[in-house]
């Protein structure tokens, strides 16, 4: 089969270029893959975050053409073209934002014209965290013009139905971020000794892009109580915070829990604002004994994946598709969301439970992540294919 693949890679820095290119990746094992990506993504004005790019020393790279401009609408005919060029037997579009709706749209309409072939659009949220103008219709603009849908979640599964109820749509979960255990290979003792992290100290982690709806409030409000009843605990806070970490850094001062590198023994509130390269990634998940997401709104998470890469159990909010792929009490703990009480709950269960519950979780962990291969998601691509093509 021969697919062509449109979304972000590298130097497009973040969890969806990453997922894009190894997506790509993986179904060139058994296929013919055209990889195509953009020139120009977001214009900055409406990008609330840092740098769109990266300079990831050990970037996660595939063979890609650049042909995407989303201010030159005159770059999807050349795409839709290329495909044609390529002979492609099925086309697979990557959803992010509202944004893009126009652009999906319209360059779905061209690949059926030029092309021919079916176009399935991959959503990694199929409604967006936060309200924004023109959302819906720019997203039904767009979810009208292909033939099928992947989404990661039952909640997804939902909210998509509500755009198009006859929609044909497969559920297959996020796949593992196993990738990063192999980039920079960190071991526990090399990731703390970089960190500044004690062997002994007790370490929890946030990690990620820092939003509204991603509930860090509720972690570093829980922080005093978790260093309380296991002492010496580091409670690590690490992303690019969008709106500054100025927030947070004074809930914990506040509390008298913010970090003091003169009395590390004593543990704390450690934030670290910016985006981390590739090469990094894996430090603080290798230094981590536990992953805490404290979402207040959420479909999927790209983090519970990197977290079982590295074995590590997860402490997740009952919101979205998280509690789908977090086993409570096997894998991680499920907890309700806006509640920093249960986060410090679960956390100090998880500590108490020592080296027998720590391998526990180890080895459920070790299990269920086959449920997350990245051939589950070729496979489904392929049975979608072959659905929409005999509608």
């Amino acid at each position: 089969m021969r697919v062509a693949v449109v979304g972000p890679t590298h130097p497009i820095k973040g969890g969806i270029s990453h997922y894009t290119t190894l997506l790509a990746r993986s179904l060139r094992k058994k296929h013919d893959v055209l990889f195509i990506s953009y020139e120009y993504q977001y214009p900055e004005i409406i990008y609330p975050g840092t740098s769109q790019t990266s300079d990831d020393k050990n970037p996660i790279i595939e063979e890609t053409e650049f042909l995407w401009h989303t201010l030159k609408p005159w770059t999807l005919t050349k795409i839709a073209r290329r495909m044609k060029e390529f002979k492609a037997d099925v086309v697979v579009l990557t959803w992010v934002t509202h944004f893009f709706g126009w652009h999906i749209a319209t360059l779905a309409r061209r690949i059926k014209k030029i092309v021919g072939c079916p176009v399935i659009l991959l959503c990694h949220n199929v409604k967006q965290h936060e309200d924004r103008p023109l959302e819906t219709p720019l997203t039904r603009m767009a979810y009208e013009s292909v033939d099928g849908f992947i989404v990661h979640s039952e909640e997804d599964r939902t909210n998509l139905i509500k755009f198009i109820p006859d929609a044909v749509v497969k559920k297959n979960f996020h796949p593992t971020y196993d990738i990063f255990a192999s980039v920079a290979a960190w071991t526990r003792p090399d990731a703390r000794a970089d960190l500044g992290v004690p062997d002994d100290s007790p370490m929890v982690l946030y990690f990620g892009a820092v939003r509204p709806y991603k509930g860090l409030k509720w972690l570093v409000e829980a922080s005093p109580e978790i260093i309380k009843n296991i002492p010496g605990c580091q409670v690590w806070c690490v992303g690019d915070y969008w709106d500054g970490p100025d927030e947070f850094e004074s809930m914990a001062e506040k509390s008298g829990v913010l970090f003091d590198k003169n009395n590390p023994g004593a543990g704390g509130v450690r934030i670290f604002d910016g985006y981390i390269p590739n090469e990094d990634v894996g430090k603080y998940f290798a230094a981590a004994d536990l992953v805490v997401l404290p979402y207040e709104s959420a479909t999927q998470s790209g983090i519970v994946q990197i977290a079982y890469g590295f074995e590590k159990p997860c402490i997740v909010t009952d919101v979205g598709g998280l509690p789908e792929v977090v086993l409570d009490g096997v894998t991680g703990y499920v907890i309700p969301p806006l509640d920093s009480e249960s986060i410090a709950i679960k956390t100090a269960e998880f500590f108490n439970g020592g080296n027998a519950l720590k391998e526990k979780f180890e080895s459920e962990i070790i299990e269920w992540r086959k449920v997350f291969d990245w051939e589950h998601m070729v496979s489904t691509i392929e049975t979608l294919k072959e659905e929409i093509s005999h509608n």
